[in-house]
Order: C-alpha cells, then sequence, then structure tokens
C-alpha cells in the first residue's frame, strides 16, 4: 500500500499489526511494523514523528543484529533525505507549517543526511551480500548525486545500480536506472 500511496489503507494495516503484537509481545514484527508507521507518519506530512519512528526503528534492529532491516532503514530515511532535496523549493505551506522544526534543523543538512544514510545501508549491504537493498541504495544515491548536479558522481552510482540490477534481473529497477543514466548524457 505504501508503494502504491494508498497511505489510508497501509497505515490502517500497520496499526492492526501494531495492536496484534502488542499482547502477544511479538517483537519480531511490531519493530518493522513501527518503521513502517514512521513512513506512514511521513506520507501524511508528520515528518518529525515518523522519523523518529525509523530512528527508533533501526537502532532495535542494530541491537538484535537484523543487519537487512537496518539496511532497509537506512535507505529509507536516505530516501527521505533524497525527496527533500529533490523537492525542497516546493514545500507546500501546509507541510511547512506542521513540520516547520523538522525542516528547518534538517533542510540546509538533507544532502548530507541523504548521503549518510545512503552510504550506511550501501556499506551494510555489501557487507553482508544484500543486492536487493544495494541495488536500489547506489541508484537512489545516483539520484541524489544527479539533483546535485555531482554528474560524475552521479554516473558511478548509477552504473553500479545497473551491474547489480541486471545480475539480479530486476528488470523494473534497471530500467529505471538505464533511465536516469541516459538523463545524464
Amino acid at each position: 500500500y505504501i508503494l502504491d500511496n494508498q497511505i489510508q489503507k497501509a497505515e490502517k494495516l500497520v496499526g492492526e499489526v501494531l495492536e496484534f503484537s502488542k499482547p502477544y509481545d511479538c517483537g519480531w514484527i511490531e519493530t518493522p511494523a513501527q518503521a513502517m508507521m514512521g513512513v506512514v507518519l511521513i506520507a501524511k506530512g508528520n515528518m518529525g514523528r515518523g522519523y523518529k519512528k525509523l530512528l527508533a526503528a533501526r537502532d532495535k534492529f542494530l541491537d538484535i543484529d537484523k543487519l537487512p532491516y537496518v539496511a532497509s532503514t537506512e535507505h529509507i530515511m536516505g530516501k527521505v533525505f533524497l525527496q527533500i532535496v529533490e523537492k525542497a523549493e516546493s514545500i507546500s505551506p501546509l507541510i511547512l507549517a506542521k513540520n516547520i522544526g523538522f525542516l528547518v534543523k534538517n533542510v540546509p543538512f538533507a544532502d548530507k543526511k541523504a548521503e549518510s544514510h545512503l552510504n550506511e545501508a550501501i556499506q551494510i549491504a555489501e557487507e553482508i551480500d544484500d543486492k536487493s537493498h544495494l541495488g536500489p541504495a547506489y541508484l537512489d544515491l545516483g539520484l541524489l548525486h544527479k539533483a546535485k548536479k555531482r554528474t560524475e558522481q552521479a554516473r558511478e552510482c548509477i552504473s553500479k545500480a545497473i551491474e547489480i540490477f541486471e545480475q539480479c534481473e530486476a528488470e523494473v529497477y534497471l530500467k529505471q536506472a538505464r533511465e536516469a543514466l541516459a538523463s545524464l548524457k
């Protein structure tokens, strides 16, 4: 639902998972659900609260050594800041008013925060040989470099993403990456 931008449906489903997990002490499902609730909150315009949920989930994943989940959460946080970089000039007044504290603290540093989170996702994914997180993180890092007009770095990251997507036969991502690379020329 989140990927399909059906935020209300995602929120309802994640809420149900969280309610189920509480009485049964299902931490193994509660923490990923908390991370998804962070994404839902961000999508609904509550950026500060959503980001804090993502950070808390990442820290829990680190505590229990669930590195694929850490890589995923780092990638999501990097993508949040990438979207801020890409849309910094077009943030609506309503979103601005609702998130003024978060935005004041983070917009000036969104580029560096996106890069940091994406590099962390890449490092972990390489360490555990997890191409399902590695390729998309490289693609988003390339898109960040593209947005900041760092063409050579963008080309390098997107080319790495293409190589990974070809190995995995990830056709949808491969198409996106090839289009992104072609747009640099």
